[in-house]
């Protein structure tokens, strides 16, 4: 129905705009609100040589493809095949925090929850056809990912130009 696609059409927005305020909040915390305006300018007389992270860069486009999967009118079995792959990093990104990796107990709930949604996943795009159980679990499962998005930390947003990480 069409109230029902503006309602989905309205938190997949919303959704992406929050996320958007808190990835920008969350560089200005890192770099600081002048480095942050300074470096977003797009501007060749940029004064310091930073690049976005790859480990910010992949958890941004997972993240904003994972929401317009959760907010999607409909599920078709094909749609599976491009964002299953994501799910294990979606859910690793957004369970490890400092505070988490600290608690061998949260850790463990963690674990425990991110493997239960993706079999979740799993299990319900392998049943043909859906049935009432099988699209409950995939809307459980898609609701504590976005939960877990919505909660999470992020990872570090800028590195230095040719800074190598160390393994």
């Amino acid at each position: 129905s069409k109230p029902w696609a503006m309602v989905l059409l309205t938190c997949h927005l919303g959704s992406l705009g929050f996320l958007a305020t808190k990835w920008w909040k969350a560089s200005v915390s890192q770099r600081g609100g002048t480095k942050t305006r300074e470096w977003m300018c797009w501007t060749n007389n940029a004064k310091d040589n930073l690049q976005l992270s790859p480990e910010y860069i992949i958890y941004t486009m997972f993240a904003s493809n994972y929401i317009g999967i959760a907010f999607a009118r409909t599920l078709h079995y094909q749609f599976y095949c491009w964002y299953f792959c994501s799910l294990p990093m979606l859910h690793w990104m957004a369970t490890m925090s400092p505070q988490s990796a600290n608690n061998l107990a949260r850790m463990s709930i963690h674990l425990a929850t991110s493997t239960a949604a993706i079999f979740g996943i799993e299990y319900a795009f392998n049943i043909f056809p859906a049935t009432e159980k099988s699209s409950m679990v995939l809307q459980l499962s898609h609701l504590l990912l976005l939960t877990k998005i919505f909660a999470a930390g992020l990872p570090s947003i800028a590195v230095e130009a040719g800074e190598k990480k160390e393994n």
